[in-house]
């Protein structure tokens, strides 16, 4: 089952065909054909995250896998788009946040 069919795709990912994304000045556009551009197996749980807000949980339900192989694909998926992409759309985030300890007060 291909769950991101051409015809499966919201209305808003279908304004802008890849191959003309691609030269567009919108880093949007370029991470989108990106995107699009990667394999099934990475392609899909990257779309469902990123696009339809999908959270990991209901990505491994839709895709009938472990919510661990979600987020390995995720990972390998961010590291084929940076690689891709280099750095015009700049770092990808995986959507957790560091949290900086405090320095401690100077004497």
């Amino acid at each position: 089952m291909d769950f991101l069919s051409r015809d499966r795709l919201s209305e808003c990912t279908m304004q802008t065909p890849p191959e003309l994304a691609i030269g567009s000045e919108d880093p949007g556009d370029a991470l989108l054909s990106a995107v699009l551009a990667l394999p099934e197996t990475l392609r899909q749980p990257m779309y469902l995250y990123y696009y339809e807000k999908f959270n990991t949980l209901e990505i491994a339900e839709v895709l009938q896998i472990e919510p661990v192989n979600v987020r390995n694909r995720m990972s390998r998926a961010r590291k084929k788009l940076n690689i891709m992409l280099g750095k015009k759309v700049g770092a990808l985030r995986d959507g957790r946040t560091k949290v900086r300890k405090a320095s401690p007060p100077s004497s």
